[in-house]
């Protein structure tokens, strides 16, 4: 198989790439480049370890089980469980959806003064959410549609930043330094913060989760477990190969002379842009920016209201009309909870998205849970075993992430009460 065939054969995983890296992954690695330099590169490798381990066992369950992984749930748990893990599935989504509204306006505004008034940013996000609902209905086909824009956003951010990274010419040695694993970043008061945005961002459970329900949409079955794993492994690898060289490139720009506070909007992060691309910078980086929001707006709407629709037994299939109802529901949850900071003159549109980021790291936990029961389940009973590695993999994310759940829920009381963002 050539790389064409190879590119034209993958999909699910990458559909789960582009979501992830929104506005909320640009930002939350640009500022953890600018606070931390290269020393959070190791954290970024646990996480590839992590995401390949979810993913490829929520494909490989997608594939082999018989019904839907909400589905499975509701069987075997009781209907309450499906419904628990369906809400804290779809309070995640709304987190990101929310940072994708607040991305849109962030990338916009910087080309687009007139964006700082109030009226003109509610205006655009109503006029974006109705236009991308009325896709929504319209649309008989969605999964191909979205893969096929996927794959081109993907491949444009991916040139992007890699041509800008090599013109920046980071420090090897730094960089091999910046593997090395060290817990210096965590005990830094003031910006352990950023830490957890990136991690949620990152981490995706709710993505990795979801591509139990692409390979479905996909049509792949239990031949075609390979393909789901190759698959999970290459959307994975885009995913940290992205951030990762997001954040080396900040790291080599703005480490020792910003802080990540002045690093507020979308125009003076583009300044690590300017290496490659000169007084131009603004506008590619502003324009990534939007394409990073736009690309995850549909597409994550749809992950929460498919999977909510599923988990509350409404319906499964991406076709329907539950599925549609519930995905509007939440965009505009997103659009309304994100006109609250881009109405308050005392709330940056960046902080706000690495508040909706970290925030996200809270619902994690019950997803894990759900994921870790059905492949343990499966391998002790189902025909198609659930390979062991990838148990161990995710009992091991699933205790990381109470973890991270835990010390979030503090840093984010801490961080709202602050007098900064009051």
């Amino acid at each position: 198989m050539n790389i064409l065939e190879f590119v034209k054969r993958v999909g699910p995983a990458l559909i789960v790439t582009a979501v992830v890296l929104g506005p909320g992954s640009i930002t939350a690695s640009t500022k953890v480049g600018a606070a931390f330099g290269y020393s959070t590169l190791w954290i970024l490798v646990v996480l590839l370890i992590l995401l390949i381990g979810v993913t490829s066992l929520a494909a490989w369950l997608g594939a082999t089980s018989k019904k839907t992984l909400f589905s499975e749930l509701s069987e075997h748990l009781g209907g309450w469980a499906g419904k628990t893990i369906g809400i804290a599935f779809f309070g995640i989504v709304a987190g990101f959806q929310f940072s994708n509204n607040v991305g849109v306006i962030a990338g916009l505004e910087p080309l687009f003064p007139i964006l700082k008034g109030v009226g003109y940013r509610v205006a655009v996000l109503v006029v974006m959410n109705a236009a991308i609902i009325a896709i929504l209905y319209s649309s008989s086909d969605l999964y191909k549609q979205v893969e096929r824009i996927m794959k081109f956003f993907i491949l444009a951010m991916v040139a992007a930043f890699l041509i800008n990274f090599l013109w920046s010419q980071p420090s090897a040695s730094k960089i091999a330094i910046g593997l090395v694993p060290n817990i210096a970043p965590f005990q830094d008061a003031d910006n352990s913060f950023l830490l957890m945005g990136l991690i949620g961002t990152t981490f995706s459970v709710a993505g990795a989760f979801y591509q139990g329900y692409l390979v479905r949409e996909k049509g792949w079955g239990p031949k075609d477990v390979k393909s789901a794993f190759y698959d999970s492994v290459f959307g994975m690898f885009v995913l940290i190969g992205v951030t990762s060289i997001v954040l080396m490139t900040s790291a080599a720009t703005f480490h020792g002379k910003f802080t990540p506070d002045e690093l507020n909007d979308a125009s003076k992060m583009s300044t690590q842009l300017q290496s490659a691309f000169g007084p131009m910078a603004s506008y590619i980086f502003c324009f990534g920016f939007l394409a990073g929001a736009f690309s995850s707006f549909l597409v994550n709407a749809m992950i929460g209201g498919h999977v909510f629709s599923d988990g509350m037994g409404f319906g499964s299939e991406l076709r329907s009309g539950a599925v549609r109802n519930a995905t509007t529901a939440a965009m505009l949850i997103g659009m309304a909870v994100a006109l609250i900071p881009l109405t308050n003159p005392g709330m940056t549109p960046t902080t706000a998205i690495m508040v909706a980021q970290a925030s996200t790291v809270i619902g994690c936990p019950a997803v894990m849970l759900g994921l870790l029961y059905l492949g343990i389940r499966q391998r002790r009973e189902g025909e198609h075993k659930t390979p062991m590695w990838m148990l161990v993999i995710v009992s091991i994310g699933t205790v990381i992430s109470f973890g991270f759940a835990i010390r979030t829920t503090f840093s984010l009381i801490a961080k709202l009460t602050a007098p900064e963002v009051q």
